[in-house]
């Protein structure tokens, strides 16, 4: 089990799915991310894309985030992320829970802009870059978001964006901030 760290649901815990495929950002790891998104959750929309257990946008939820969006793929950990977001008994306006690939959400929800966006996809895969990419030029990124991207490789610089990257153990993470326009 892994706990919220800070908010309104401070310490409270989540279960971790038991796919092979997910892997929770420790607390450690959160705690330094959201340190360093110095209060950028505050009334945010989120999207928590590869959400697995939705800690990343439940600790979001819990620091007084607007709204989050959660999306997985995978039937048994969106079990998992659906019980952890329903015991939060938050009002249903304050997350969605989808559970579908990331490319399909992505060319659905074309109304939305996010502040914050978590991307955590599974093991090896080098997606983030695209992703990003994909978001800007669709233009669904509000002008001082900020995405936050782990990865087992080394970020890229995107072009558009200030990044500034923190390695804990094997996990690279990324803080891409939107530049200004």
């Amino acid at each position: 089990m892994i706990r919220i760290i800070a908010g309104r649901h401070k310490g409270r815990f989540l279960k971790v799915p038991t796919s092979k495929n997910t892997r929770p950002t420790m607390d450690k790891v959160r705690q330094a991310i959201f340190s360093a998104l110095k209060g950028k959750s505050e009334n945010a929309v989120c999207l928590d894309l590869f959400a697995g257990s939705g800690s990343m946008g439940i600790e979001a939820l819990s620091r007084g985030a607007a709204k989050c969006y959660f999306v997985e793929k995978d039937p048994l950990t969106f079990r998992t992320l659906r019980e952890n977001v329903l015991s939060l008994q938050e009002p249903s306006e304050k997350y969605e829970l989808c559970r579908q690939d990331y490319r399909l959400f992505l060319k659905r929800s074309r109304d939305v802009l996010y502040d914050l966006v978590f991307l955590d996809p599974p093991y090896r895969y080098t997606i983030d870059k695209d992703i990003i990419e994909y978001l800007r030029d669709q233009g669904r990124l509000a002008k001082d978001a900020v995405i936050v991207s782990e990865q087992d490789y080394p970020n890229a610089e995107i072009e558009g964006f200030e990044m500034k990257e923190y390695r804990y153990g094997q996990k690279h993470v990324a803080l891409y901030r939107k530049e200004q326009e």
